[in-house]
């Protein structure tokens, strides 16, 4: 199968291509399925490194420790890690992980135990993985588009409501651009879906930003929406994020792998209605979220053999249509629809690489 959809530049062919670790749990390994990551406290799927630890913190620790990063902290080197907001500083996350007992040279042995393997590998998915970096990217631009407001968690604004809609876009545009099936697409295709795509990308983000708050619902610069907003036309969209989408995923546990899966699955829609007359681009849309959908059930039948993997696979699924809804009623609303109108996607696909 191919994997060409996705831009694997920062990828060594032993990555891509190896044995399963002894690092990485084996898909009948039992474990405490309630296990909480040492790092950020989302689900754990085993022991990595030292630590029990999420498949993001795993891939983060990793790729941090082979290519050799150094990471500065911007903001007093007393960042909040949680499932949330852990991409937002990396020094204060790779400085918790070793906190947390991950060890730099079991990474190194890892790597050495994979090239005197003889036998045959079982490869981490290199379409899921590919997705968890280019996420980590967009994170480490996010801090220089987004100003975090001085009255951090203070109640959110109109301001601050469009402020964050229009940054949304801006990293929605930069994250599309790091997908190589997107890069293989003709403009008018790339901007139809990403017009398509637009209003769920604030949705959905909106909503796992917010997965450990308590009625309420996370703006970019750190803001709260209250589930009881006063701000106009805003109210009622809020309330529904979070019943329909942020208390699902908090009831599921949702990881950061699924949810950059499900973003991508979002995304590449053939039937998006702004791609009519667009048919050369189909058959590349249809591809890649099939291929997307794939690596995902592999994924959820590898990290959880004591579930009922083909419910989790359902459920989580199942968010999609509500996302589309409320998408739609945000795009609907008069008030957020003018704030749209500011935010042209076809000037965003101007904006240059920041990679």
């Amino acid at each position: 199968m191919s994997h060409e959809m996705f831009d694997y530049s920062d990828y060594g062919h032993s990555e891509m291509s190896c044995k399963r670790s002894p690092s990485s749990p084996s898909p009948t390994s039992a474990f405490d399925e309630s296990a909480v990551c040492a790092i950020c406290g989302d689900r754990a799927t085993g022991k990595h490194y030292g630590a029990m630890s999420c498949d993001g913190c795993k891939g983060f620790f990793r790729r941090t420790v082979r290519k050799r990063h150094n990471y500065v902290c911007r903001f007093g080197h007393n960042c909040v890690v949680d499932k949330a907001q852990r991409n937002t500083c990396r020094k204060c996350r790779f400085d918790l992980c070793l906190k947390r007992g991950m060890k730099k040279e079991a990474v190194q042995s890892e790597r050495d135990r994979i090239r005197t393997a003889t036998q045959l590998p079982i490869p981490d998915d290199p379409i899921l993985d590919s997705l968890l970096t280019i996420e980590e990217r967009i994170s480490k631009l996010r801090s220089t588009v987004i100003t975090r407001t001085s009255d951090a968690r203070r109640q959110a604004t109109t301001g601050d409501v469009t402020e964050s809609i229009n940054q949304q876009l801006t990293l929605m545009v930069e994250w599309a651009k790091n997908l190589d099936a997107f890069q293989r697409l003709r403009v008018p295709a790339q901007i139809a879906l990403l017009r398509h795509f637009a209003a769920q990308h604030i949705v959905l983000c909106a909503a796992f930003r917010s997965i450990n708050a308590n009625d309420c619902v996370w703006l970019t610069n750190e803001t709260c929406l209250h589930k009881n907003s006063q701000i106009p036309d805003v109210n009622k969209v809020t309330a529904r994020i979070i019943d329909q989408l942020t208390v699902p995923m908090r009831r599921l546990n949702m990881t950061e792998i699924e949810y950059v899966t499900l973003k991508a699955i979002a995304f590449f829609d053939p039937f998006a209605k702004q791609l009519f007359g667009l048919d050369a681009a189909i058959p590349i849309i249809n591809d890649t979220r099939q291929r997307v959908l794939d690596s995902f059930e592999r994924h959820i039948r590898q990290v959880s053999p004591l579930r009922n993997e083909p419910r989790r696979f359902a459920n989580l699924l199942l968010l999609l249509p509500q996302m589309r809804e409320l998408a739609h009623d945000l795009v609907e609303d008069v008030h957020l629809a003018s704030i749209f109108k500011l935010a042209n996607i076809d000037n965003l696909m101007q904006v240059e690489d920041s990679f």
